[in-house]
């Protein structure tokens, strides 16, 4: 009889790092992804790797950096993990046949980004880290006989037994089926396309929250969310081509329609403050006549960034000629499935890494670039931690009579609800919110809820997940981080729950 194996659900950085390491340790997983590899966050992350392995640096200068940038929420013992730790696992991609660029001397070359105190941040193709190092990890995972990986296969419930995550509940090829497991990981991303301007792929649709959620896991500081203030401003075009803030850390500077540089009034560090900071200034700037970001300036541009060179081409724009017009774009999720710091859910048998996650890392505010960081880190440590739990737990098996989600059709006829709660989001709970525009948000997302058919469950899902936000929001009466209320100023400490 074969045993469950572990099911990791997304192939994102930290998916594919937790199936690496399972499989490292000479245990087998099961490896899903509703779309392919290259489907992922991971695989778009123009910026790099932020790690503390440059002349001068230091872990505990960088857990210093991430603190400040948390305003106050990170959990100093998850955010010294990750600084620690972050080398080791680093070398490791190194080994495994990453590259990451370097210069002249042959020595790997460090970026300034927004709030680092030392240009700490790796990357790999100038722009391209996300794609070069997902490139890699699917390489090693694809050839690795221990791991299965199974395309196209979308989970729709996560199922317990005797009080455990003991399986899922798929769509794989139109066939609805259970697929036992010793242990669920997610590492499904995270919720940009509840937004009508995200930097998010279109798979980004909240479905971890959202299974967790229905499994009776506890989420906590959904109200955290990371708009990156500089998305190429295009209408109707999603997601929203992203500018990734190592331009401003090369030089480019913030300009409002009179060419002046409005930046420096929100934070003497301009460009490089903290990502809400310059978020809500690119959103005050774009609300009174535009915000564009200029990097006329920038030598040798296109070898630099490759890969936006490429974007802003097909949309006929040229960084060494143009303004390029930007705005604030759902970007980032700081909260999510409450883990300790070795992945557990609050639900036995069920994990979760990656952005899908709630670490402490991040607190209010993510430091630039620590999210991929954060995936490798955390994925590893569940990955030792599952290994060594494999030989030890009791595996119940999933109940055999649950009703299944099955292909109706029903999503394809609620494109225009998704829309309205895509653009209600952006609105109403976006870079800045207040009392009255929560409270219609939520009156809105139920009414959206009522309407919208039960067998319409994908949409559901993300009604849903707007809605936990949106409550979250209204709870916290303060502006901190992410999450700015224009009726409350920063005060306090307080994290929620849902």
């Amino acid at each position: 009889m074969t045993l469950p194996r572990p099911v990791i659900v997304g192939t994102g950085i930290a998916g594919l790092w937790s199936a690496w390491r399972l499989a490292s340790e000479g245990r087998r997983a099961v490896v899903l992804t509703k779309e392919t590899l290259a489907d992922s966050a991971s695989a778009w992350a123009q910026g790099g790797i932020a790690v503390a392995l440059g002349p001068g640096d230091s872990p505990s200068q960088h857990a210093a950096d991430t603190m400040a940038a948390s305003d106050g929420l990170a959990d100093p013992e998850a955010v010294r993990i990750l600084t620690s730790e972050g080398p080791g696992r680093v070398y490791e991609l190194l080994a495994l046949g990453a590259r990451f660029d370097r210069g002249p001397d042959g020595r790997l070359g460090f970026g300034l980004e927004a709030a680092h105190t030392r240009p700490r941040i790796i990357h790999a193709g100038g722009d391209r880290t996300g794609a070069a190092l997902i490139g890699c990890l699917a390489q090693v995972v694809r050839s690795n006989p221990l791991v299965e990986l199974m395309e196209h296969t979308e989970v729709t419930a996560i199922l317990l037994g005797e009080g455990r995550a003991a399986g899922v509940a798929v769509l794989s090829a139109g066939e609805a089926r259970i697929i036992p497991a010793s242990a669920v990981v997610l590492a499904t991303g995270g919720v940009g396309q509840l937004y009508a301007i995200t930097t998010n792929p279109k798979v980004a649709t909240a479905d971890g929250w959202a299974l967790a959620h229905r499994a009776s896991a506890q989420l906590r500081d959904l109200e955290f969310l990371q708009f990156h203030p500089t998305a190429l401003k295009l209408p109707e075009v999603n997601p929203a081509p992203l500018i990734s803030e190592a331009v401003r850390g090369a030089g480019a500077i913030l300009v409002d329609r009179d060419g002046h540089r409005f930046a420096l009034d929100a934070d003497p560090r301009g460009e490089l403050a903290p990502r809400d900071v310059v978020a809500r200034a690119v959103a005050a700037a774009d609300a009174t006549g535009g915000a564009w970001l200029d990097a006329r300036d920038i030598e040798d541009f296109p070898t630099r960034f490759p890969g936006i060179t490429t974007i802003l081409s097909s949309h006929g724009l040229d960084a060494a000629r143009d303004l390029l017009p930007v705005a604030p774009a759902l970007h980032y999720a700081m909260g999510g499935v409450r883990t300790d710091l070795e992945g557990r859910s609050t639900v036995p048998g069920l994990w979760a890494v990656g952005e899908v996650a709630s670490t402490g890392v991040h607190g209010a505010n993510r430091l630039a670039s620590n999210s991929l960081l954060e995936g490798l880190v955390f994925a590893d440590r569940a990955g030792h931690a599952l290994a060594d739990e494999g030989e030890k737990e009791k595996h119940p098996a999933p109940p055999k009579d649950v009703p299944l989600q099955r292909e109706t059709g029903a999503d394809g006829d609620c494109e225009q609800t998704r829309l309205s709660m895509r653009r209600l989001m952006t609105a109403d709970v976006g870079v800045q919110r207040t009392e009255s525009s929560l409270l219609h948000a939520e009156q809105e997302l139920a009414r959206l809820t009522r309407e919208t058919p039960e067998d319409a469950w994908r949409t559901r899902n993300q009604l849903l997940v707007a809605t936990l936000i949106t409550q979250a929001a209204r709870r916290r009466r303060e502006s901190r981080g992410g999450h700015r209320r224009l009726d409350y100023p920063p005060a306090g400490l307080r994290r929620e729950t849902a």
